[in-house]
């Protein structure tokens, strides 16, 4: 029988600051029977950013990880524009590095075992995905040498890595990168060709659907995705990371108990259809 730890992502920050909800959720999450957690840093400190205040404020919330019994699976680094890992400017660069490195510092006594990372380019930008390519692998470079946790590169869904190939150029590039296979970014690959090309980098994950035209953060079984297909390939590459739920369940109203149920129904199915 083929089981992962259930995981829920979870944000600590919102756009205008601390995420008030957050020592809730993390209540609900372990009533419901999640086993981990990832903590989302997205926009942190909203934007007005006191890097003093926003590390006081992430090393509460991982304590508060910790005090629930919940696994800090991983740790979503910030992903809003001025913390700009890719830019070709390096001094916009140096500046967002210099970001992470406060971030990490302070997440990493709470022990995440991975810390997710995108890029942040977008569609708009592809004529100058060639300059911002370096960058990012430079970036992707210096973060792995920041800590003995994971460093994990995620699947964009239309930017530079969005894509098998453009995953497997940046991973071969930097000893000691891992990755995070978000499934419902591959807009060029199927997800479970994904998982099994990828495999031998694969860490963690982000769960959801989508209609394979765009990211959606859907319900797993609400859009194209084969999930039996994809709980097959995770366990063919031998995954024993968390099944990290990441869904937009303030658009789509979806609960925890809702996340939870789906779980259970996606593993019953997988295993009474297993050979």
């Amino acid at each position: 029988m083929y089981r992962l730890d259930l995981g829920t992502s979870v944000r600590l920050f919102e756009r205008d600051g601390l995420n008030q909800d957050f020592l809730k959720n993390l209540k609900e999450i372990k009533r419901e029977g999640f086993q981990s957690v990832e903590v989302t840093l997205g926009k942190v400190g909203g934007y007005k950013m006191n890097m003093e205040q926003c590390i006081q404020q992430v090393g509460d919330g991982l304590k508060a990880v910790q005090d629930e019994g919940l696994v800090l699976n991983s740790i979503h680094m910030p992903f809003q524009r001025f913390i700009y890992i890719c830019s070709y400017d390096e001094e916009v660069r140096a500046f967002a590095i210099n970001e992470f490195r406060q971030l990490i510092e302070a997440c990493d006594p709470y022990n995440p075992a991975h810390y997710v990372v995108h890029s942040k380019t977008r569609a708009k930008d592809a004529p100058f995905w060639e300059l911002r390519q370096p960058a990012i692998i430079r970036s992707f470079t210096e973060m792995v040498g920041m800590t003995k946790n994971n460093i994990c590169m995620e699947n964009m869904v239309s930017s530079f890595p969005n894509n098998v190939a453009d995953m497997v150029e940046m991973l071969e590039q930097v000893e000691g990168a891992k990755c995070c296979i978000d499934m419902n970014h591959f807009l060029h690959d199927d997800v479970p060709t994904a998982i099994l090309a990828l495999g031998k980098w694969l860490k963690t994950v982000h769960v959801s659907d989508y209609d394979g035209t765009f990211e959606k953060h859907w319900m797993p079984k609400e859009g194209t995705n084969d999930w039996m297909k994809i709980i097959g390939a995770l366990e063919k590459v031998g995954y024993k990371g968390a099944f990290t739920y990441e869904l937009y369940q303030d658009k789509y109203g979806y609960t925890y108990a809702d996340i939870r149920r789906n779980y259970e129904e996606l593993f019953e199915e997988y295993n009474k259809s297993a050979p």
